[in-house]
This record gives structure tokens, C-alpha cells and sequence, in this order.
């Protein structure tokens, strides 16, 4: 492969005006992190689809309480799914009761 073609692919050009030149490290990190956030959205919808909330509904309930659609998913799929279900929802509608034995499995609050 030609080194014209690869410069011509990459975007090693499109900086800001004093950032220095992307190393292999920064490149693996963005790497990384763009794979855990494609795997977060898949987690949220798939939570979301179970619950038969909104992705942003869902998001919100994850971002009060610091959590992650995974935990949620292992919740779900750990015990009874229904009952686990509905347990979610209603601790996403604010019951207290539900928000408590949410908390027991995932010790959040």
C-alpha cells in the first residue's frame, strides 16, 4: 500500500491548531471507548425494549442513579424476567419499594 493512499484515509490532517499528531496509544483509547459506547447503546436498547420504555426514559433512570443498561440486563435476566420487569418500572416511576429492592441487588443508592 502506498503512503499516499494512507494519508489520503486517514484523518491525521483534521486537528486543531496546536494539537499535536495522533499517536498509537490515543488512537487504541478513541478505538476502545467508541466500542464500549456502541455496546452501552446496544445494552440500552435491548433494555429498553424489554421494559417497553423509551431509550431516553431508560437513560435518564440510568444517569440519576449511576448505572449501566448492563446492570439493568443482569437484573432482568437473573431472576424472574416479569417480575424483574416490573420491579424496574415501577423504580423507574419513583416507588420507594422498588427503588430499595433495586438497591439490595445493586447497591446504588
Amino acid at each position: 500500500m502506498k503512503l499516499k493512499s494512507l494519508l489520503k484515509e486517514s484523518k491525521v490532517w483534521e486537528r486543531k491548531f496546536g494539537e499535536p499528531l495522533p499517536t498509537l496509544k490515543m488512537t487504541t483509547e478513541k478505538f476502545k471507548l467508541k466500542k464500549e459506547e456502541n455496546l452501552n447503546e446496544n445494552d440500552l436498547s435491548k433494555v429498553s425494549g424489554i421494559l417497553g420504555k423509551s431509550s431516553n426514559d431508560v437513560n435518564k433512570f440510568l444517569k440519576k442513579h449511576k448505572l449501566d443498561a448492563d446492570d439493568l440486563l443482569d437484573v432482568i435476566e437473573a431472576g424472574d424476567r416479569r417480575r424483574s420487569s416490573l420491579m424496574i418500572i415501577a423504580a423507574m416511576n419513583g416507588r420507594s419499594k422498588a427503588l430499595r429492592q433495586l438497591d439490595d441487588l445493586l447497591g446504588f443508592l
